[in-house]
């Protein structure tokens, strides 16, 4: 048998350490895994009107626009798609709400009618001016001259988020 020289013999042993750590070192960065996940939808929080009223006064035979300040405490942003005014009335005495004012619920929406997101802690906040909802009759009672009016709001709306 042929015997190595010190010269082959050292660089067998370093190719075969070489071989072997970079099986080791594949072996480190090599991994793989499993495991199982939980998630929970979030809960949806109801718009808030926080101010209602007339961008002017209502004067016989014409309608008036409507300002809404729409509170949103969603993560997500919303698009109102449906707005009713009820329960209009009117403390002046010898004004009836009801024989003097008309509610238009099927006025036309503004386009634009939809609330940031925001959250519990900074609430998002819109200001929506809805024409038409509220309109004079032509003949209206003497009484309802100057007459404050008072109305709640209902609004119906969906995400926006895109």
């Amino acid at each position: 048998m042929r015997k190595l020289s010190r010269r082959s013999t050292t660089v067998a042993v370093t190719s075969i350490v070489a071989v072997g750590a970079a099986g080791a070192a594949w072996a480190a960065w090599s991994l793989s895994g499993s495991g199982t996940a939980e998630a929970k939808a979030g809960s949806v929080v109801n718009l808030k009107v926080t101010h209602a009223g007339l961008a002017g006064g209502l004067t016989p035979g014409n309608a008036t626009t409507v300002l809404l300040t729409v509170e949103n405490r969603n993560a997500f942003p919303v698009r109102i798609t449906d707005i009713d005014l009820t329960g209009l009335d009117s403390p002046q005495e010898g004004c009836d709400a009801a024989a003097n004012v008309e509610v238009v619920n099927d006025a036309a929406l503004p386009e634009r009618a939809t609330v940031p997101a925001g959250s519990e802690k900074a609430p998002a906040t819109a200001e929506i001016a809805w024409s038409g909802p509220l309109r004079m009759n032509d003949d209206p009672a003497d009484a309802c001259q100057g007459a404050p009016f008072t109305f709640n709001v209902r609004l119906d709306a969906q995400s926006a988020a895109s």
